[in-house]
């Protein structure tokens, strides 16, 4: 059910970086852009934990959990409309 739910987070997050610029008309401020980074690596993370690859390292399992994961997504893309 997780993986189901990350797949699903960074599948709406995603459109939501493929549509909103459009809608705002605008160019990103800088802090925006500076956003743009970890928000990217978050999508592509809970891309990755929702089609079920369990990485070998301790560590980058442990940034694949869901209790990390999504928290850092949407806080991240919650700043990323803010300052954009």
């Amino acid at each position: 059910m997780a993986r189901a739910v990350s797949l699903l987070l960074a599948s709406v997050v995603a459109l939501g970086l493929m549509i909103l610029p459009a809608m705002r008309e605008g160019d990103l401020t800088s802090a925006g852009h500076a956003l743009l980074t970890p928000l990217l690596l978050t999508v592509c993370a809970g891309f990755v934990y929702g089609i079920g690859y369990e990485p070998s390292n301790a560590a980058l399992r442990g940034i694949l959990r869901p209790i990390i994961l999504w928290p850092a997504m949407l806080g991240i893309g919650m700043a990323w409309i803010r300052y954009s």
